[in-house]
């Protein structure tokens, strides 16, 4: 069977997937993530060459995996850490080892979080969903089974760590993004969750109150209170269902989330199993004898 593989260079990781195509769907059936924290390495809009360094080392690791598993197909989406004005340099130094760069803007990466929040929750035509990364997060308003708007604003888990986390940053954000796009300013009770941040905030809530891939608002908001505040429960659920590396990020993202159910009033979040990883091989299928499309 034909293999597929995709490496999301994000802010905070570096992830392998490879993917086998099994009823006209994407199945993961190898998964790698590499801690880079690249976001660390932009300086006044620039990437060091330590950051650059990096990313490539972890690309040539990954290219052994894929060599091993005989994948054929390569492809790697750069999104938040592409937006720098060395662009070129960085897509240079990643470039070889049989995989296709390709460097998303923020309404690329947005609107492949769509695409692959369609195979988790294909009989949703209608509503907002968004994605809280590393760097950025991405805000979708979709309608009759369109894309309607699509946008990413650089202010993500990692840049939240270092703000108070009662930053009134994310809600002047949101609040800015449904001014320049009124596609996106309107009420949605149910919202869906696309990411790493919305899927550990998720374990975590499973651990605690026993809940699926649909959030109670007001048990995520009870969940942040109770990590915030040191509760023995809450902290060992985020120790035993968020990886190491990502633990600091926790409650920042989770800060974010509730100020984008607050702004939509919504009273309940749907998780999406997938992302911007499968939204984009669909697109990269395209390129193969095997489009889904």
């Amino acid at each position: 069977m034909e293999r597929f593989g995709i490496v999301d260079i994000g802010s905070n990781t570096i992830v392998l997937l490879v993917y086998e195509i099994q009823d006209g769907k994407p199945v993961s059936i190898r998964h790698i993530s590499e801690p880079a924290h690249l976001i660390d390495h932009v300086h006044d809009g620039i990437m060091d060459r330590e950051g650059i360094e990096k990313a490539a080392t972890v690309l040539r690791l990954y290219s052994r995996v894929m060599d091993e598993m005989e994948v054929r197909y390569r492809f790697a989406d750069i999104t938040e850490p592409c937006r720098i004005e060395n662009q070129d340099e960085l897509v240079a130094a990643l470039e070889g080892n049989g995989i296709e760069i390709h460097p998303l803007s923020g309404y690329e990466e947005a609107y492949y979080d769509w695409c692959g929040m369609r195979l988790s929750w294909p009989d949703h035509e209608d509503g907002i969903a968004f994605d809280v990364g590393g760097g950025s997060t991405e805000l979708i308003c979709f309608h009759n089974d369109m894309c309607v708007e699509a946008l990413s604003f650089p202010l993500g888990c990692v840049r939240l760590y270092h703000l108070p986390l009662d930053t009134p940053e994310c809600r002047n954000a949101l609040v800015k993004a449904q001014t320049d796009f009124p596609a996106l300013k309107k009420t949605c009770r149910e919202i869906i969750g696309i990411g790493g941040t919305m899927r550990a905030a998720g374990l975590v809530l499973h651990e605690l109150y026993g809940s699926d891939l649909t959030v109670s608002v007001p048990q995520l908001k009870e969940m942040f209170d109770r990590v915030k505040n040191e509760d023995p429960a809450a902290v060992a659920a985020v120790k035993n269902n968020v990886k190491k590396s990502r633990q600091p990020l926790f409650l920042p993202g989770v800060h974010m989330i509730l100020e984008i159910a607050d702004i939509y009033e919504a009273e309940t979040i749907l998780i999406s199993r997938t992302n911007i990883r499968e939204g984009f091989l669909l697109h990269c299928l395209q390129k193969t004898p095997y489009n889904l499309y």
